[in-house]
């Protein structure tokens, strides 16, 4: 499981990792996916596979495939998912021991852990790894943004932007602005662009 507030990068390191390995299932879900049906049909149409019927169908329509085809199931902003959707994609992954990971806001996490109840502990218990992403460091930024060529200084600013709310999404919308900012595409991005992109961005300027 990884949760974390929104704008640090969960999605885009996701998106990432599939390019790396295009054998695994992702799927993104809106609210409209929250139920057993919303999820597995998302799944299902995903791999290529028939997504209409019960919720018995699909769940084990899925069951078939991943016997036969074992692979990751990422399962982005599952923070939409409802308890039962999620007990059937724990049914899921008890019989086929596929992988699954659930990414999403702290809500996932909070849905997953209940108060302490019985009916949760089957769900917790189940959580092999749990990773809480709290904020990037300033090397994710030096990463991020290697083929731009900036100075210590615009780092550092850009590192402290992506602090506030929003994380790193807010981070990359001051670069872009600042891009817009600066104009001539020969000129390179400073510490003064940057600035001024932050004041726009935060309605001072």
């Amino acid at each position: 499981m990884i949760y974390g507030e929104a704008g640090l990068g969960k999605t885009v390191a996701l998106k990432e990792y599939v390019k790396k390995y295009p054998k695994t299932i992702y799927i993104e879900l809106k609210d409209c996916d929250r139920t057993t049906k919303g999820v597995c049909e998302r799944i299902l149409t995903y791999v290529g596979k028939e997504s209409h019927g019960t919720d018995r169908f699909l769940v084990d329509t899925i069951i078939e495939y991943l016997d036969k085809n074992p692979r990751l199931i990422i399962i982005d902003e599952a923070q939409h998912l409802s308890v039962r959707a999620i007990e059937n994609i724990r049914a899921i992954n008890d019989v086929t021991e596929s992988g699954i990971v659930l990414c999403g806001n702290p809500t996932i996490y909070n849905r997953m852990h209940g108060k302490g109840q019985a009916h949760f502990a089957q769900l917790y218990s189940r959580i092999g790894i749990k990773r809480n992403i709290l904020e990037p460091s300033i090397n994710d930024i030096s990463e991020i943004f290697k083929d731009y060529s900036l100075d210590k200084e615009s780092i550092k600013y850009l590192y402290t932007t992506s602090l506030d709310y929003g994380g790193i999404r807010n981070c990359v919308k001051v670069f872009n602005i600042a891009l817009q900012v600066k104009g001539d595409e020969k000129e390179p991005l400073s510490i003064e662009h940057l600035r001024s992109a932050g004041k726009l961005r935060n309605g001072e300027q």
